[in-house]
């Protein structure tokens, strides 16, 4: 099963929860302050090859895409 990053919108902890690719989106409570107001978030990749270094990285959710919108609050 993948590993998903949530983010509380209520006290800003992220945490991670390995859960089936059906329930990614779905509601879970925050492990610091058990609001259940999180979204998901995109994780940022580091891989290093031939001594270089790239960074894959993405802001937003499935919803907007990367770009700026209210649900996700990049």
């Amino acid at each position: 099963m993948p590993i998903y990053e949530y983010k509380c919108k209520d006290c800003g902890t992220r945490f991670e929860r390995i859960r089936s690719m059906k329930d990614a989106d779905a509601s879970i409570g925050c492990q610091h302050c058990a609001s259940d107001n999180t979204v998901r978030v995109l994780s940022t990749c580091y891989t290093k090859s031939d001594g270089m270094t790239s960074r894959s990285s993405s802001s937003g959710c499935a919803g907007c895409s990367g770009g700026s919108c209210s649900s996700c609050s990049h």
